[in-house]
């Protein structure tokens, strides 16, 4: 079967035979890198424009033992991902109906998931770094300045305490475990390209 590509859809596809839903659809028509992809999304491999049709499959039906037999469309307009349709007369009207809004919405779309996932990155990186430091201080522990007060070693603790890792994690049984878990995105963020992808 080799590797595929995985589309995520807000829409799911409705199996004709049992009416069951599935959320997201797997293809070889494009790169088969294991990429993922949403509408909107630029796409690898041959086609630059036009409807590639392949079939459709239904898990619920599958568990049973029953085989979905129907058509599924992919629509791709210019490297971009413009729609998955049941019916090739939709499938032709969505290519057709691509606009500028579309265009917007979809470049709008990236640059937020890129944010996120920039985001999650540069603060699993810091996280990380912030726990090497952690480590790097037990084992050698600042000296405490001569002459220093109760009050002023309380105010040199607390403002150090602002650029450490939180105590939840850092007393974590798996620190390393706990920084990935705080950085991992929530299971209905939407995001196309996670940290981990």
């Amino acid at each position: 079967m080799g590797m595929f590509d995985t589309i995520h859809l807000k829409s799911p596809l409705i199996c004709p035979v049992c009416g069951g839903q599935e959320h997201s659809y797997q293809t070889h028509a494009f790169d088969d890198v294991m990429a993922n992809y949403r509408i909107g999304s630029v796409v690898g491999g041959a086609l630059l424009t036009g409807i590639v049709q392949e079939r459709f499959w239904c898990s619920a039906c599958h568990k049973v033992g029953k085989s979905a037999e129907s058509p599924v469309y992919l629509v791709v307009w210019h490297s971009i991902l413009v729609g998955l349709e049941q019916d090739f007369a939709r499938a032709e009207a969505r290519l057709s109906a691509v606009d500028r809004l579309d265009l917007i919405g979809w470049l709008d779309e990236a640059q937020r998931n890129e944010n996120r996932r920039k985001r999650r990155y540069y603060g699993f990186l810091n996280d990380v770094r912030r726990w090497h430091e952690h480590l790097e201080r037990e084992r050698n522990p600042e000296p405490v300045p001569e002459g220093e007060t109760a009050e002023q070693a309380k105010r040199r603790k607390a403002f150090a305490s602002l650029w450490r890792l939180p105590e939840e994690i850092l007393s974590a049984p798996d620190p390393l475990a706990a920084i990935i878990a705080n950085n991992t995105p929530s299971q209905g963020e939407n995001d196309q390209d996670g940290i981990w992808d």
